[in-house]
């Protein structure tokens, strides 16, 4: 998965993973996300002797080759910069926690990072929001616009015409993109497309924290409250 934060390919092991790097990505207090980062000692990284002999202390069994018995260096899933500080996230599956090793190995993980004196969390499928990140995963889509849309000056026209639409009418998403695609005379497609690209510039900002109806009207709540995006699909 390539980074929009960070501008490289980032290497995830689980849906969990991949569902969480999601919303850190698109998330933008965000400054640098790195992910099955080493427990070293930041003083000697080539020494694990201290970090061993310092979990060992604690009553954690290190982790070792069943053979060499040399221990293999652990590693915390997300490292997390944001513009106020760090912040490490071990992402598991729930049902996980039931093995003792388990919480044995996060326990390791959470007096290294105490000793650092940085946060660490534990995010499982009980704590990521799946909807949220499928919808950054939808909006995705149109990272790649020079790969979609053949005319990127016309692009920008359609999509200054469905942001002044979503703000002045009433209108679905897909209401609004028909329309454009109308208006405009391009191909069927390209109107959802210059949509995802607003979002994904952040130019329009939507509720993505529910599954987003495409179809659904929107709501007008007053002077005040202007309008409102009934995007959700409210149980």
């Amino acid at each position: 998965m390539t980074s929009e934060t960070v501008g490289r390919i980032h290497h995830l092991f689980s849906r969990n993973e991949l569902a969480f790097f999601y919303i850190l990505d698109f998330d933008s207090d965000v400054i640098d996300i790195r992910e099955q980062f080493p427990l070293l000692d930041p003083e000697d990284p080539h020494d694990l002797s201290g970090i061993v002999g310092m979990m060992e202390d604690f009553g954690i069994k290190y982790p070792r080759d069943p053979r060499s018995r040399y221990p293999f260096v652990q590693t915390s899933d997300f490292v997390v910069t944001t513009k106020t500080g760090q912040h490490v996230y071990s992402i598991k599956e729930s049902k996980a926690y039931d093995k003792e090793r388990v919480r044995e190995l996060q326990e390791l993980e959470r007096r290294y990072w105490l000793w650092r004196n940085v946060p660490w969390t534990i995010k499982t499928e009980r704590e990521i929001n799946y909807d949220l990140a499928s919808n950054i995963r939808w909006i995705y889509h149109a990272r790649d616009l020079g790969g979609l849309f053949p005319d990127l000056a016309l692009c920008r026209e359609v999509m200054a015409y469905e942001k002044e639409q979503f703000e002045k009418t009433t209108w679905s998403i897909g209401r609004i993109a028909n329309d454009a695609e109308e208006y405009f005379s391009i191909a069927g497609g390209l109107g959802l497309t210059s949509f995802q690209r607003l979002l994904f510039e952040k130019k329009l900002v939507i509720p993505l924290d529910k599954p987003l109806d495409l179809m659904a009207p929107r709501l007008y709540r007053g002077q005040k409250g202007g309008w409102y995006s009934c995007l959700e699909t409210y149980q």
